[in-house]
């Protein structure tokens, strides 16, 4: 359940190691920031088709989400309107499909790029404030460490629970 809900929530931002700005076959731009020797997109990953062009459902429903053993996307809370500010949240099919998620050049970061993020920002204790958006206008008060020194902004995507 926890690895399931790890790829919801952060699974949705890519890397790359080229450093200019891509599309997606959604037609959709992400700027990106190198961090270290890797390029990270600034936008969260907001797709409804794989790379060839397969369309990637929605779904709604928390109980059918939990028995899905296909690629799948939602918006947080079902809410249309957070899709233009978080992207949409994939579970771990949509992620793993081997028509992929990411647009051409990009793939989904590995446990070990992520590791490499965190040791170039400082480590586990100080990255993620390194990487938040600072402010309030995203995150609850009082976003405590929030510096946003990375150029990453890192926004709180959401989850989906199914028990």
């Amino acid at each position: 359940m926890k690895k399931a809900l790890l790829f919801l929530v952060i699974f949705s931002i890519c890397i790359s190691c080229k450093k200019d700005n891509s599309t997606d076959p959604d037609n959709n731009n992400y700027g990106t920031v190198t961090i270290g020797t890797q390029v990270w997109m600034t936008r969260n990953l907001d797709v409804d088709h794989y790379r060839n062009g397969d369309p990637i459902p929605e779904v709604k429903s928390a109980s059918l989400w939990k028995s899905l053993t296909t690629g799948a996307w939602c918006y947080f809370k079902n809410d249309k309107d957070s899709g233009v500010t978080y992207g949409k949240l994939y579970n771990w099919y949509a992620v793993n499909d081997p028509r992929g998620l990411a647009p051409v050049g990009w793939h989904i970061p590995s446990d070990a790029e992520w590791s490499t993020l965190s040791a170039y920002l400082g480590g586990d204790s100080i990255a993620g404030g390194k990487l938040k958006e600072s402010g309030t206008s995203h995150w609850n008060i009082p976003n405590t460490g929030a510096t946003n020194v990375s150029g990453f902004s890192a926004l709180p995507g959401g989850w989906l629970f199914s028990y």
